[in-house]
């Protein structure tokens, strides 16, 4: 995988999952989300999300998200489309962090190979399996 990455969680996160992935120091990866006030691009709450992705996909990061709809609305596909987005669904919004944690773990390895091997733009979601499936970006 050449050049560093930036995962980017959106707002449905919060920020305990980004704060403990940050926490663990990741070498290969930087963490930024939506609720950092030291986020590069201060989005506001309420900030439509194909404006988001249109700036963190042309930025070159990787988006993480539990909204899993992106595939199926007009203007978040066609930012996903347009910036050459790399997106990933990651279960468990329900959950508490630690489980949240423990899926984004687990699928470390897979979520790498992906975004080595398949090219932008792309939406994985992730299973509670761990097994992941490929969305079609209309």
């Amino acid at each position: 995988m050449a050049g560093a990455l930036t995962f980017y969680f959106d707002r449905n996160f919060g920020s305990r999952l980004p704060e403990a992935i940050k926490a663990a120091k990741p070498y290969y990866f930087s963490v930024e989300y939506h609720h950092d006030p030291k986020n590069q691009f201060k989005f506001r709450d309420a900030t439509p999300d194909d404006e988001w992705l249109s700036k963190v996909a042309a930025a070159g990061w990787i988006v993480f998200s539990h909204d899993r709809k992106f595939h199926t609305l007009l203007p978040e596909a066609a930012a996903i489309k347009q910036y050459g987005a790399g997106c990933f669904y990651l279960p468990g919004a329900s959950s508490p962090t630690w489980d949240k944690v423990q899926y984004f773990m687990r699928s470390y390895e897979g979520i790498k190979r992906r975004i080595a091997n398949t090219p932008r733009p792309f939406i994985f979601e992730l299973l509670y399996n761990g097994r992941f499936a490929k969305r079609p970006i209309p």
